[in-house]
């Protein structure tokens, strides 16, 4: 079984999207997919059409003890091979973390434990967009991270902040492991321009900048009506497919 973080502490970067995209497009491979919601606005879980109502439980309830619930209990199958594990509040998750004796960086290794026994390949994270408790302990938790950044000139700065999070974490910077250059325009020389500076900028370190995901309406549409662009635009359904494919075979 293998974890993956979708983060980036700067938002609208497409984040949940990617987070949502790959998902199911490695449960379509024949993968058993994992998708785990931690943002905290809920938009995987929204992208793929389950709201709060259609949960039994959540995350939160689960760590926080209440009801004396399993993880197989807040566990909702979203897609064939896909399962949805949401977490209806962020807050109150947050403050467990805060306040619980057990030391943070161990709470999802000793609560997820169960995971490793329930079939999944791959666990797809949706972090929040911030730096904060629960996020250190994904990091901690997670084997890889895909970084989605939007094409635009602060994007390299971005990226640097985020190896420099890894290194005040102590966590190996190889954990930025995917790249994925989001809301590309092959028109114009801004896109180009940005996009070869994020492939110098990584080029010393062993994160894979991935075929970008060009700028296209019907993704963004396709999230607001809960469906993935597999179910609702062919033309972005193949970028996604060739980037998850880059990912599976680049995967150490």
């Amino acid at each position: 079984m293998q974890k993956f973080a979708v983060i980036n502490n700067k938002g609208g970067v497409g984040k949940s999207t990617t987070a949502v995209q790959f998902a199911h497009g490695l449960a379509k491979m024949d993968f058993k997919i994992l998708l785990l919601d931690l943002d905290d606005q809920n938009d995987s879980s929204m992208f793929l059409g389950i709201s709060q109502r259609d949960l039994n439980q959540s995350l939160s309830e689960y760590f926080t003890g209440s009801n004396n619930i399993t993880l197989g209990d807040c566990v909702v199958n979203a897609r064939e091979n896909l399962d949805l594990l949401s977490n209806r509040d962020h807050e109150k998750l947050v403050n467990y973390f805060n306040k619980t004796s057990i030391p943070h960086m161990d709470l999802f290794q000793n609560k997820l434990s169960p995971l490793s026994s329930m079939g999944y390949d791959f666990v797809i994270i949706d972090c929040a967009p911030t730096k904060n408790i629960v996020n250190d302990a994904v990091i901690d938790y997670t084997d890889k991270i895909i970084m989605p950044v939007q094409v635009e000139g602060a994007s390299v700065k971005g990226v640097g902040n985020m190896f420099r999070y890894l290194n005040n974490l102590d966590q190996p910077l190889e954990k930025i492991s995917f790249i994925i250059p989001n809301m590309y325009d092959a028109r114009t020389n801004e896109s180009k321009r940005v996009l070869e500076l994020l492939q110098d900028f990584v080029e010393d370190t062993k994160s894979l900048v991935t075929s970008p995901v060009h700028r296209r309406v019907k993704i963004t549409e396709a999230g607001r009506h809960g469906k993935t662009v597999f179910e609702y635009d062919n033309e972005a359904g193949r970028q996604f497919f060739k980037i998850i494919k880059e990912v599976v075979e680049n995967i150490g």
